[in-house]
């Protein structure tokens, strides 16, 4: 019963099922051509709206690229004015640079300037060029310094052109020897500055630099109102007389006059000045000097006393022979030749040997001590220099700065010995070398003239042995 009530509420299921399927089938139809009509319907929309939405679409795109090209503009102006302000401030720099490299050189040239003007004509332009030093030193802008130094340097320029072409003005100047003050004028004539005193003294002032302390201190507004005095160079009486006429003629006068003019610029007087004679070399050279003088003394004498006697002694010019007539040493030669009575020729010979090495060392006495004064002065020239070296070196370990002229002035003396040494040996070694020579020609001209001596003595022997054998036979 069970198993038929099943099967029957299974087939009822069924038959239910079946007519719902159907249901939905149908209204999913009908649904499904609802939804193709409402898509057509879209569609038809959509295609209404299409055209004008892409027509829009268009006209913001192209506003839009417009927009972008604004921007891109306006952003690269302002990336161009960021880097021409930073272009612009690197040539603000580089021109206040340049500018301060300008003043830099302007303020060199003025300082080379002033230093280079002698002593008296500083006097002339120091208080304009005190004025523009003090605005240039001011701190104001860089072009009120550019000006001044170009305004100092405009002074300069006419400074020179009115030295060139000569200007009168009055000073004073230290005259020597005495070392006094007098007033008078001064005449600047291009290198040459010319003096005439109130009292008669005359000279010229050579254009020279001012001292080493002088150029080390910066310039400045109150140290170009300090100036060196000017020192009158001194002068012969001849010269000063010309250098009178010149300077207090009358300015109507059309007189030709003769100045003299020094194209070394006063470093030929300041040479001449430095000039040593003999004997201020001679003290400066230290007791070295002394012995060095006694070599070149005693070489000397000797050199003369052995040239004379050296001289003195005559080269036979003929053929040596047994009855000729010679003179000095060949002439003893000869007689002692002829006087010989032996007959063994060799014992001869010795004897005209022993005469040549007689006659050679007193030709040769005292000559050794002139080689020996040209190797000893070298020396004792040496020796000097040496220890004067050695007192160079100790005042420079005890002067902590000591001036290069004081240094330059030991080592000259230092060298001194040195001079004088050389000056003793060279020719000492010439005169040597010159009388060895000599002796030495003498010397080889005796002995050709002793063997031939020997060999004519020899053949009288034998022409008299050879005579007493023929008168014996007869």
């Amino acid at each position: 019963m069970r198993i038929l009530a099943f099967l029957l509420s299974a087939c009822f299921i069924s038959n239910m099922g079946a007519r719902s399927m159907d249901a939905v089938r149908i209204e999913a139809t009908a649904d499904l051509k609802e939804a193709i009509a409402s898509l057509a319907e879209l569609r038809e929309q959509i295609e209404t709206e299409k055209i004008p939405l892409a027509r829009k679409v268009s006209v913001l795109e192209s506003k839009a690229r417009k927009l972008r090209g604004e921007l891109q503009h306006y952003l690269r102006l302002r990336d161009n004015r960021e880097a021409s302000l930073i272009q612009l401030e690197r040539e603000v720099k580089e021109s206040e640079s340049d500018l301060d490299y300008s003043i830099n050189l302007l303020n060199d040239y003025i300082s080379s300037w002033h230093h280079g003007n002698p002593a008296a004509e500083e006097v002339l332009w120091s208080a304009q060029l005190s004025t523009l030093l003090l605005e240039s030193q001011k701190k104001g802008t860089r072009e009120e310094s550019f000006d001044a130094c170009f305004r100092a340097t405009l002074l300069s320029i006419e400074a020179i052109n009115l030295s060139a072409g000569g200007i009168s003005f009055s000073g004073d100047a230290i005259v020597p020897p005495e070392g006094t003050r007098e007033d008078g004028t001064f005449w600047s004539i291009g290198p040459t500055i010319f003096f005439s005193g109130i009292n008669g003294s005359a000279g010229f002032l050579e254009r020279s630099f001012s001292s080493i302390q002088r150029q080390n201190l910066s310039l400045s507004s109150q140290s170009v109102l300090t100036s060196e005095p000017a020192r009158l160079i001194p002068a012969s009486s001849s010269t000063s007389d010309l250098i009178n006429q010149a300077i207090q003629r009358k300015s109507g006068n059309q007189e030709v006059v003769i100045l003299p003019m020094d194209p070394t610029l006063g470093k030929a007087l300041v040479m001449e000045k430095g000039e040593l004679s003999v004997l201020e070399e001679l003290q400066k050279g230290g007791i070295w000097i002394y012995p060095i003088l006694f070599f070149a003394v005693l070489s000397l004498l000797i050199a003369v006393v052995k040239a004379f006697q050296i001289i003195k002694v005559k080269l036979p010019r003929e053929v040596a022979s047994l009855d000729g007539n010679y003179s000095g040493p060949f002439e003893l030669l000869r007689k002692t030749s002829k006087g010989y009575q032996g007959k063994n020729p060799e014992i001869l010979e010795e004897i005209l040997y022993e005469a040549i090495i007689d006659m050679q060392v007193k030709l040769e006495k005292a000559l050794p001590l002139i080689a020996v004064t040209a190797a000893t002065a070298p020396l004792l020239g040496l020796l000097g220099t040496v220890t004067g070296m050695i007192d160079v070196f100790r005042q420079i370990t005890n002067f902590a700065n000591p001036e290069n002229s004081e240094l330059a002035r030991g080592i000259s003396e230092a060298l001194v010995t040195t001079k004088f040494g050389l000056v003793t040996a060279i020719p000492s070694l010439i005169a040597h070398a010159l009388l060895t020579r000599r002796l030495q020609g003498i010397i080889s001209k005796m002995e050709g003239f002793s063997a031939r001596l020997v060999r004519l003595k020899q053949e009288n022997l034998e022409q008299n042995s050879k005579d007493s054998s023929d008168d014996s036979n007869s």
